[in-house]
């Protein structure tokens, strides 16, 4: 009986080991804009953006100009709704130090991609910051660049 325990309890350590190779705990250093933050990972300052999620740009920049041209907003209105996504993923992270990210892989800026999570353990519990921003944030689902193009050539 306690050989089996032992294995099951071993089991179970493994089990969780593997299936968190890609998660880590981060302090926050800075938010960058409403998709995309700092963190301290490793020492090292790493920029985490949220995992198929696509708030508008806070500046004028190409990808703005695609989004604007996609969504069909006035620029102003597309940079303003940016700054908004920003303040509120800095007002949703104000009172945490810490996050909690599940990722595979970064992007082509060496981004960390990945899901983010607050453990507000005292209030609500956990947190899907990726969700928050996409239902409250003012974000939307992430278009592919490619899709982005596309969009443009047809106009």
């Amino acid at each position: 009986m306690k050989k089996t325990v032992f294995y099951l309890v071993l089991f179970t350590i493994l089990l969780v080991q593997s299936v968190s190779a890609h998660e880590f705990v981060a302090t926050i250093i800075k938010i960058n804009d409403g998709d995309t933050l700092t963190a301290l990972v490793n020492n090292e300052n790493t920029k985490i953006r949220l995992l198929d999620v696509d708030c508008y740009e806070t500046k004028k920049n190409k990808h703005a100009k695609a989004l604007q041209q996609y969504y069909g907003l006035p620029y102003d209105e597309m940079i303003s709704k940016g700054k908004q996504s920003r303040k509120t993923l800095k007002q949703l992270l104000k009172d945490h130090r810490y996050i909690r990210v599940e990722w595979e892989k970064r992007d082509s800026f060496g981004r960390i991609l990945g899901k983010v999570y607050l453990d507000d353990i005292k209030s609500v519990g956990v947190i899907d910051v990726n969700q928050y921003m996409l239902k409250t944030g003012g974000c939307n689902k992430y278009v592919p660049s490619s899709v982005l193009k596309k969009s443009k050539e047809k106009k």
